[in-house]
């Protein structure tokens, strides 16, 4: 822990990266003494040898850091290798609540992976589209097709359609498109 061994002055603050670097500013704030959180998540990506496995960052371009409360020991994560600076609202350090690092860390696994839940649905549910070629629309859950995929109902040039996508790409809770 950098400079202090006191739970109680201590903080979390969310570190802006640069693209692509949330790996090397870890490695290089935790160089320096530092306690820093880069929660990561499984997801499925569409390739050209068809859809593959990766591991990337729950937050693209920030990390976690587990500092002084009161800021005085951020001045050197500005100019650390990988940093674009510190979160800041009104020229003060942002605190990110300890009880969502709490919660993050509640859902990791043992290989670091945020355990991202798909939601449970029952038939008749609005749901939208996160990722892929459909990203954005909103459908309704007509049934599973699968262990990790479901069909959806959706409205396409006029006319109801079914889909089958991954579960892991809907989030709930929409009003209903259509009568």
């Amino acid at each position: 822990m950098n400079a202090i061994a006191d739970d109680s002055k201590l903080a979390w603050f969310a570190v802006l990266t640069k693209p692509r670097c949330e790996d090397v500013a870890v490695q290089q704030l935790m160089r320096q003494g530092f306690e820093c959180l880069l929660p990561k998540a499984r997801h499925q990506r569409r390739s050209a040898r068809g859809m593959q496995a990766t591991i990337e960052p729950l937050f693209p371009r920030y990390v976690f850091l587990h500092a002084r409360a009161d800021g005085w020991t951020l001045g050197p994560v500005r100019s650390t290798r990988g940093v674009s600076g510190v979160v800041r609202f009104g020229g003060q350090a942002a605190h990110v609540p300890a009880r969502v690092i709490e919660q993050i860390q509640s859902r990791m696994g043992e290989d670091a992976c945020v355990r991202l839940d798909a939601p449970d649905l029952a038939p008749g549910d609005m749901v939208r589209i996160t990722e892929g070629p459909l990203a954005g629309m909103r459908a309704i859950f007509d049934c599973a097709s699968g262990s990790e995929r479901v069909r959806l109902l959706m409205e396409m040039l006029g006319e109801r359609v079914a889909v089958v996508v991954p579960r892991s790409q809907l989030v709930t809770g929409f009003q209903q498109a259509w009568a």
